[in-house]
Protein backbone atom coordinates (compact mmCIF):
# COMPACT_ATOMS: atom_id res chain seq x y z
CA UNK A 1 0.00 0.00 0.00
CA UNK A 2 2.71 2.62 0.71
CA UNK A 3 4.16 1.94 -2.34
CA UNK A 4 1.28 2.37 -4.32
CA UNK A 5 0.20 5.33 -2.75
CA UNK A 6 4.44 6.95 -3.35
CA UNK A 7 3.43 6.02 -7.30
CA UNK A 8 0.55 7.58 -7.01
CA UNK A 9 2.38 10.54 -5.21
CA UNK A 10 4.90 10.63 -7.77
CA UNK A 11 2.54 10.66 -10.88
CA UNK A 12 0.42 13.75 -9.20
CA UNK A 13 3.39 15.78 -9.10
CA UNK A 14 5.15 14.94 -12.44
CA UNK A 15 1.63 16.34 -14.11
CA UNK A 16 1.48 19.59 -12.01
CA UNK A 17 4.79 19.70 -13.43
CA UNK A 18 3.27 18.96 -16.99
CA UNK A 19 0.92 21.57 -16.22
CA UNK A 20 3.02 24.45 -15.07
CA UNK A 21 5.77 23.97 -17.83
CA UNK A 22 2.63 24.21 -20.17
CA UNK A 23 1.23 27.38 -18.63
CA UNK A 24 5.31 28.60 -18.41
CA UNK A 25 5.68 28.03 -22.37
CA UNK A 26 2.31 29.48 -23.17
CA UNK A 27 3.23 32.56 -21.38
CA UNK A 28 7.14 32.56 -22.72
CA UNK A 29 5.37 32.08 -26.28
CA UNK A 30 2.99 35.22 -25.46
CA UNK A 31 5.67 37.51 -24.19
CA UNK A 32 8.01 36.70 -27.22
CA UNK A 33 4.76 36.55 -29.83
CA UNK A 34 4.20 40.35 -28.60
CA UNK A 35 7.22 41.48 -26.89
CA UNK A 36 10.06 40.26 -29.24
CA UNK A 37 7.87 39.81 -32.47
CA UNK A 38 6.13 43.23 -31.85
CA UNK A 39 2.82 40.89 -32.92
CA UNK A 40 -0.96 41.48 -31.72
CA UNK A 41 -2.79 38.68 -29.84
CA UNK A 42 -5.78 37.75 -32.40
CA UNK A 43 -8.20 39.55 -30.33
CA UNK A 44 -6.07 42.75 -30.39
CA UNK A 45 -5.88 42.84 -33.77
CA UNK A 46 -9.58 41.85 -34.66
CA UNK A 47 -10.43 44.76 -32.08
CA UNK A 48 -7.59 47.30 -34.10
CA UNK A 49 -8.95 46.60 -37.08
CA UNK A 50 -12.69 47.07 -36.08
CA UNK A 51 -11.23 50.66 -34.21
CA UNK A 52 -9.41 51.31 -37.60
CA UNK A 53 -12.33 50.97 -39.81
CA UNK A 54 -14.50 53.22 -37.22
CA UNK A 55 -11.71 55.89 -37.22
CA UNK A 56 -11.83 55.93 -41.13
CA UNK A 57 -16.07 56.33 -40.72
CA UNK A 58 -15.52 59.39 -38.22
CA UNK A 59 -12.97 61.05 -41.20
CA UNK A 60 -15.07 60.70 -43.89
CA UNK A 61 -18.00 61.79 -41.37
CA UNK A 62 -15.68 65.06 -40.29
CA UNK A 63 -14.75 65.94 -43.82
CA UNK A 64 -18.70 65.78 -45.14
CA UNK A 65 -19.37 67.51 -42.30
CA UNK A 66 -16.21 70.16 -43.00
CA UNK A 67 -18.66 70.50 -46.67
CA UNK A 68 -21.71 71.19 -45.05
CA UNK A 69 -20.42 73.33 -42.42
CA UNK A 70 -18.70 75.35 -45.31
CA UNK A 71 -22.26 75.01 -47.94
CA UNK A 72 -23.91 76.22 -44.58
CA UNK A 73 -22.19 79.11 -43.53
CA UNK A 74 -22.53 80.25 -47.67
CA UNK A 75 -26.40 80.78 -46.62
CA UNK A 76 -25.78 82.32 -43.33
CA UNK A 77 -23.73 84.53 -44.84
CA UNK A 78 -26.28 85.93 -47.74
CA UNK A 79 -29.17 85.66 -45.75
CA UNK A 80 -27.49 88.29 -43.54
CA UNK A 81 -26.26 90.47 -45.84
CA UNK A 82 -28.57 89.80 -48.58
CA UNK A 83 -32.46 88.36 -47.61
CA UNK A 84 -32.42 89.80 -44.34
CA UNK A 85 -30.79 92.76 -45.28
CA UNK A 86 -33.23 93.69 -48.16
CA UNK A 87 -36.47 93.48 -45.93
CA UNK A 88 -34.85 95.17 -43.18
CA UNK A 89 -34.36 92.25 -40.89
CA UNK A 90 -31.38 92.45 -38.41
CA UNK A 91 -28.95 89.85 -38.83
CA UNK A 92 -28.69 87.00 -36.38
CA UNK A 93 -26.20 86.85 -34.04
CA UNK A 94 -23.22 84.60 -34.31
CA UNK A 95 -23.75 83.56 -30.93
CA UNK A 96 -27.19 82.12 -31.95
CA UNK A 97 -26.03 80.85 -35.13
CA UNK A 98 -23.53 78.90 -33.63
CA UNK A 99 -25.12 77.68 -30.23
CA UNK A 100 -25.11 73.65 -29.67
CA UNK A 101 -27.54 72.10 -27.38
CA UNK A 102 -28.07 72.25 -23.59
CA UNK A 103 -26.63 69.74 -20.56
CA UNK A 104 -23.17 69.48 -19.20
CA UNK A 105 -23.15 65.43 -19.33
CA UNK A 106 -24.78 65.72 -23.02
CA UNK A 107 -21.17 64.18 -23.99
CA UNK A 108 -19.63 62.58 -20.74
CA UNK A 109 -20.48 58.90 -21.95
CA UNK A 110 -18.02 60.05 -25.03
CA UNK A 111 -15.53 61.66 -22.92
CA UNK A 112 -11.71 60.75 -24.47
CA UNK A 113 -13.08 59.61 -27.39
CA UNK A 114 -13.00 60.60 -30.80
CA UNK A 115 -16.14 60.59 -31.54
CA UNK A 116 -17.40 63.43 -28.76
CA UNK A 117 -15.94 66.12 -31.20
CA UNK A 118 -17.86 65.00 -34.24
CA UNK A 119 -20.82 64.04 -32.01
CA UNK A 120 -20.87 67.90 -30.96
CA UNK A 121 -20.53 69.04 -34.47
CA UNK A 122 -23.76 67.33 -35.75
CA UNK A 123 -25.26 68.98 -32.86
CA UNK A 124 -24.27 72.62 -33.08
CA UNK A 125 -24.79 72.00 -37.38
CA UNK A 126 -28.27 70.69 -36.41
CA UNK A 127 -28.91 73.60 -34.47
CA UNK A 128 -27.75 76.16 -37.18
CA UNK A 129 -29.86 74.17 -39.80
CA UNK A 130 -32.85 75.04 -37.36
CA UNK A 131 -31.98 78.98 -36.79
CA UNK A 132 -31.51 79.19 -40.98
CA UNK A 133 -35.03 77.50 -41.96
CA UNK A 134 -36.80 79.46 -38.91
CA UNK A 135 -34.84 82.49 -40.95
CA UNK A 136 -36.04 81.86 -44.54
CA UNK A 137 -39.24 81.46 -42.79
CA UNK A 138 -39.50 84.65 -41.78
CA UNK A 139 -38.02 85.67 -45.21
CA UNK A 140 -40.86 84.08 -47.01
CA UNK A 141 -43.33 85.72 -44.66
CA UNK A 142 -41.95 89.56 -45.85
CA UNK A 143 -41.01 88.50 -49.47
CA UNK A 144 -45.59 87.88 -49.40
CA UNK A 145 -45.67 91.48 -49.23
CA UNK A 146 -42.32 92.10 -51.89
CA UNK A 147 -44.59 94.19 -53.89
CA UNK A 148 -44.91 96.69 -50.83
CA UNK A 149 -41.43 96.71 -50.36
CA UNK A 150 -40.92 99.28 -53.18
CA UNK A 151 -43.87 101.28 -52.09
CA UNK A 152 -43.05 101.62 -48.76
CA UNK A 153 -38.92 102.48 -48.66
CA UNK A 154 -38.77 106.26 -48.75
CA UNK A 155 -37.67 107.06 -52.69
CA UNK A 156 -39.19 110.42 -53.66
CA UNK A 157 -38.12 114.14 -52.60
CA UNK A 158 -40.39 114.61 -49.65
CA UNK A 159 -41.17 118.71 -51.46
CA UNK A 160 -41.78 119.69 -55.12
CA UNK A 161 -38.32 119.46 -57.08
CA UNK A 162 -38.82 122.71 -58.91
CA UNK A 163 -35.35 123.85 -58.38
CA UNK A 164 -37.01 127.70 -57.82
CA UNK A 165 -38.52 126.80 -55.27
CA UNK A 166 -35.65 125.58 -52.59
CA UNK A 167 -32.41 125.91 -51.75
CA UNK A 168 -30.18 122.69 -50.59
CA UNK A 169 -28.15 124.88 -48.31
CA UNK A 170 -27.23 121.50 -45.92
CA UNK A 171 -26.38 118.28 -46.89
CA UNK A 172 -25.94 114.93 -44.87
CA UNK A 173 -22.65 114.72 -43.11
CA UNK A 174 -20.23 116.88 -41.10
CA UNK A 175 -20.65 120.74 -41.30
CA UNK A 176 -20.24 123.17 -39.02
CA UNK A 177 -23.14 124.33 -36.38
CA UNK A 178 -24.88 126.97 -37.79
CA UNK A 179 -25.96 128.28 -34.52
CA UNK A 180 -22.89 126.93 -31.84
CA UNK A 181 -20.48 127.25 -34.95
CA UNK A 182 -18.60 124.48 -34.17
CA UNK A 183 -18.08 121.03 -36.47
CA UNK A 184 -21.30 118.75 -35.95
CA UNK A 185 -22.68 116.12 -38.00
CA UNK A 186 -25.79 116.91 -39.75
CA UNK A 187 -27.92 113.84 -39.87
CA UNK A 188 -30.22 115.02 -42.62
CA UNK A 189 -30.99 117.18 -45.51
CA UNK A 190 -32.38 121.25 -45.31
CA UNK A 191 -34.23 122.54 -47.77
CA UNK A 192 -34.53 125.90 -47.47
CA UNK A 193 -38.03 127.54 -48.91
CA UNK A 194 -40.28 130.11 -47.75
CA UNK A 195 -42.69 128.87 -45.01
CA UNK A 196 -46.25 127.26 -46.40
CA UNK A 197 -44.43 124.71 -48.96
CA UNK A 198 -46.06 121.57 -48.67
CA UNK A 199 -43.96 118.68 -47.40
CA UNK A 200 -44.98 114.91 -48.72
CA UNK A 201 -44.54 111.58 -47.48
CA UNK A 202 -41.92 109.90 -49.31
CA UNK A 203 -42.96 106.28 -49.04
CA UNK A 204 -45.84 104.20 -47.43
CA UNK A 205 -46.09 103.95 -43.84
CA UNK A 206 -47.37 104.97 -40.53
CA UNK A 207 -46.76 108.27 -38.46
CA UNK A 208 -45.70 106.93 -35.42
CA UNK A 209 -44.83 110.49 -34.38
CA UNK A 210 -46.42 114.27 -34.06
CA UNK A 211 -44.24 116.84 -31.72
CA UNK A 212 -44.69 120.09 -31.46
CA UNK A 213 -41.16 121.37 -29.62
CA UNK A 214 -40.34 124.53 -29.21
CA UNK A 215 -36.64 123.95 -29.56
CA UNK A 216 -34.74 120.78 -31.67
CA UNK A 217 -36.83 119.90 -34.27
CA UNK A 218 -39.85 122.13 -33.70
CA UNK A 219 -43.07 120.93 -35.35
CA UNK A 220 -42.17 117.62 -36.90
CA UNK A 221 -43.01 114.45 -37.63
CA UNK A 222 -42.08 110.63 -37.59
CA UNK A 223 -43.36 107.85 -40.28
CA UNK A 224 -42.39 104.78 -39.93
CA UNK A 225 -42.23 102.97 -43.76
CA UNK A 226 -41.39 99.19 -42.12
CA UNK A 227 -38.35 97.14 -43.22
CA UNK A 228 -36.17 99.16 -40.72
CA UNK A 229 -37.06 102.64 -42.34
CA UNK A 230 -38.27 105.66 -40.46
CA UNK A 231 -38.09 109.03 -42.08
CA UNK A 232 -38.47 112.56 -39.94
CA UNK A 233 -39.72 115.81 -40.99
CA UNK A 234 -38.61 118.95 -38.92
CA UNK A 235 -39.34 122.75 -38.72
CA UNK A 236 -42.90 122.46 -39.84
CA UNK A 237 -44.95 125.62 -39.53
CA UNK A 238 -48.35 123.09 -39.91
CA UNK A 239 -48.63 119.84 -39.15
CA UNK A 240 -51.59 117.68 -41.51
CA UNK A 241 -51.42 114.28 -39.81
CA UNK A 242 -52.02 112.44 -36.59
CA UNK A 243 -49.79 109.43 -34.65
CA UNK A 244 -51.06 106.06 -35.82
CA UNK A 245 -52.55 107.65 -39.21
CA UNK A 246 -51.82 105.48 -42.19
CA UNK A 247 -50.20 107.04 -44.96
CA UNK A 248 -49.03 107.01 -48.46
CA UNK A 249 -46.10 108.20 -50.35
CA UNK A 250 -47.11 111.87 -51.78
CA UNK A 251 -49.44 112.48 -49.24
CA UNK A 252 -49.13 115.93 -47.58
CA UNK A 253 -47.79 115.58 -43.94
CA UNK A 254 -48.09 119.85 -43.66
CA UNK A 255 -46.42 122.90 -44.47
CA UNK A 256 -42.49 123.90 -44.57
CA UNK A 257 -41.77 126.46 -41.57
CA UNK A 258 -39.07 127.55 -39.18
CA UNK A 259 -40.37 126.24 -35.98
CA UNK A 260 -37.74 125.12 -33.14
CA UNK A 261 -34.04 125.88 -33.31
CA UNK A 262 -33.29 127.26 -36.72
CA UNK A 263 -31.79 130.04 -38.66
CA UNK A 264 -34.01 130.16 -41.14
CA UNK A 265 -36.69 128.91 -42.95
CA UNK A 266 -36.42 125.17 -43.97
CA UNK A 267 -37.43 121.69 -44.24
CA UNK A 268 -34.90 119.33 -42.29
CA UNK A 269 -35.79 115.62 -43.83
CA UNK A 270 -34.07 112.34 -42.38
CA UNK A 271 -33.82 108.81 -42.97
CA UNK A 272 -32.98 106.86 -40.36
CA UNK A 273 -32.54 102.74 -41.85
CA UNK A 274 -32.07 100.41 -38.74
CA UNK A 275 -31.79 103.36 -36.31
CA UNK A 276 -28.76 104.70 -38.17
CA UNK A 277 -28.64 107.97 -39.73
CA UNK A 278 -28.05 107.62 -43.51
CA UNK A 279 -27.72 109.97 -46.57
CA UNK A 280 -31.31 110.90 -47.72
CA UNK A 281 -29.63 111.69 -51.35
CA UNK A 282 -28.98 107.79 -51.69
CA UNK A 283 -33.00 107.86 -51.67
CA UNK A 284 -34.19 110.34 -54.04
CA UNK A 285 -33.91 111.86 -57.40
CA UNK A 286 -33.68 115.63 -56.73
CA UNK A 287 -33.72 116.11 -60.80
CA UNK A 288 -37.04 114.73 -61.52
CA UNK A 289 -39.41 116.79 -63.68
CA UNK A 290 -42.11 118.78 -61.79
CA UNK A 291 -45.02 117.54 -63.76
CA UNK A 292 -43.96 113.70 -62.87
CA UNK A 293 -43.28 114.45 -59.16
CA UNK A 294 -47.01 115.12 -58.96
CA UNK A 295 -47.64 112.91 -60.97
CA UNK A 296 -46.24 110.44 -57.23
CA UNK A 297 -48.28 113.17 -55.46
CA UNK A 298 -51.87 111.76 -55.15
CA UNK A 299 -53.10 114.02 -52.39
CA UNK A 300 -54.19 117.65 -52.62
CA UNK A 301 -52.94 120.01 -49.87
CA UNK A 302 -55.78 120.64 -47.66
Amino acid sequence: MEKHTGRLRYGGWKLLLVVVSGICLFLFYMWFYVRVLGLDLPKTAILKRKNAAWNTRIDQMSNRLDRYDELLSLLEVRDDRIYRNVYGLDAIPQAVRQSGFGGENRYAALEGTALRTTVRRLDVLEKRAYVQSKSFEDVWVLQQTAGDLAAHIPAIPPMNTDPFTYTLTSPFGLRADPILGIGKRHTGMDFACPPGNPVYATGDGTVVLVSHDRGGYGNHVEVDHGFGYVTRYAHLSRIDVEQGQKVLRGDCLGLSGRSGRITGPHLHYEVIYKKEYVNPAFYMDLTIAPRDYFKIVRKPLH
